[in-house]
């Protein structure tokens, strides 16, 4: 059931979206989740029920992380701080090692860089933890293709990757920059690298209803062939994905591509204000907005084998994944979680289960209100 408090709003003609909502959790009682959508950066829709949920409540993202990184990337393009042409080596030297020494910044933000996982085993959370080490492992690696050429996802990687873009540029972490570029002025319950006093309000995900599933016939394929980019990619360093996602140690690292913690609020209310203020603050304008939403990498991904679509950094919609429509930009999670605005309907969206579905996949509840949400705008 929905929590029906003082804070949960349900702006009127919402009402078919609530219910949607309610549906769902009715169906399943274990079933926790958190619901917001803002239009015209007004928060018209802001629910939550199941009985691991409540307003307070934070949550591992995953990858939903990821439209965090890109925005603080955006953030420092539109100061003028970082040009997406320039090579990663000309303000990271050491990267330029192993034939990535004319590699443009702009291929790490889309998947291009040839750089999913590193030839070094990783022995799970810690080591993904462990961001020196793994910097270094990345500066040596040789790309597992030449960059540019193509594109994969790179799960872990990424948050990495442009994590000591953003240190080199700024002298301080992402998470430091992303705290007070974009938490701080939104007042966002979101963070990379958890602080211990928000751990009471970590709503865990069900590690009894966590899997290693795959989405389509050909990722299990390829998950389950040893010998595989794929297999390497998705296996190196999540050998304990199923309880260290729940552990204090893996909260409080910074792990920027993937351990990202917030609210469903904190997200729709990020991506509402790259549309535009949100009391008076915007993030983005429009200009860069377009640049980052424009298509980098299409066609079939090197990891997860099917059709994918990128921008600079945010997820754009594709067949399995379609979002709101083509205007749409953000992204989704591991645990099911979906996190994006819409240019087209002036809307944002951030739902957040509370269980593991599919790798890198998106609840099919997600998609379903998502439908609704454009039944009320449309």
């Amino acid at each position: 059931m929905i929590a029906r408090t003082s804070e949960t709003i349900v702006a009127p003609g919402f009402e078919p979206v609530a219910q949607a909502f309610e549906s769902i959790l009715s169906e399943a009682p274990s079933y926790s989740a958190a619901l917001c959508v803002y239009v015209d950066s007004v928060p018209c829709l802001d629910i939550w029920g199941g009985p691991a949920q409540s307003h307070e409540g934070v949550q591992v993202l995953f990858s939903a992380t990821k439209g965090a990184v890109a925005l603080c990337v955006a953030r420092l393009v539109q100061h003028g701080l970082l040009d997406l042409d320039a090579p990663v080596a000309s303000i990271w030297p050491e990267f330029g090692q192993a034939g990535k020494s004319e590699a443009p910044i702009r291929w790490l933000l889309s998947h291009r860089m040839g750089l999913p996982t590193v030839d070094v085993p990783l022995a799970g959370m810690a080591d993904l933890a462990n961001t020196p080490m793994l910097v270094h492992a990345l500066e040596q690696q040789e790309p597992y293709w030449e960059p540019g050429t193509t594109h994969g996802y790179h799960p872990w990687t990424y948050g990495t990757l442009i994590g000591e873009v953003v240190r080199r540029v700024t002298g301080v972490s992402i998470g430091q920059f992303f705290a007070t570029e974009i938490a701080g002025p939104l007042g966002l319950d979101f963070w990379i690298g958890l602080p211990e006093p928000v751990e009471p309000r970590v709503v865990p995900l069900r590690s009894d209803a966590l899997s290693l599933t795959h989405e389509s016939d050909a990722l299990d394929a390829e998950a389950r062939d040893p010998a595989s980019l794929t297999s390497r990619t998705v296996s190196n360093g999540l050998q304990d994905i199923t309880t260290g996602c729940n552990q204090r140690e893996f909260r409080a690292a910074e792990i920027p591509g993937a351990n990202g913690v917030a609210s469903a609020r904190a997200l729709a209310r990020m991506y509402a204000s790259c549309l535009g203020p949100v009391d008076g603050f915007r993030l983005l304008d429009d200009a860069i907005l377009k640049q980052f939403c424009e298509q980098e990498s299409g066609g079939v991904d090197r990891i997860f084998m099917e059709e994918t679509r990128y921008g600079l950094g945010f997820m754009l919609p594709f067949p399995r994944k379609p979002f709101a429509g083509p205007m749409s930009f953000g992204h989704d999670g591991a645990a099911g979680a979906l996190a994006f605005a819409d240019r087209e309907h002036g809307f944002s969206f951030a739902f957040l289960p509370d269980l593991f579905p599919v790798l890198g996949g998106v609840d099919p509840h997600a998609n379903a209100l998502v439908a609704e949400v454009l039944k009320v705008l449309r």
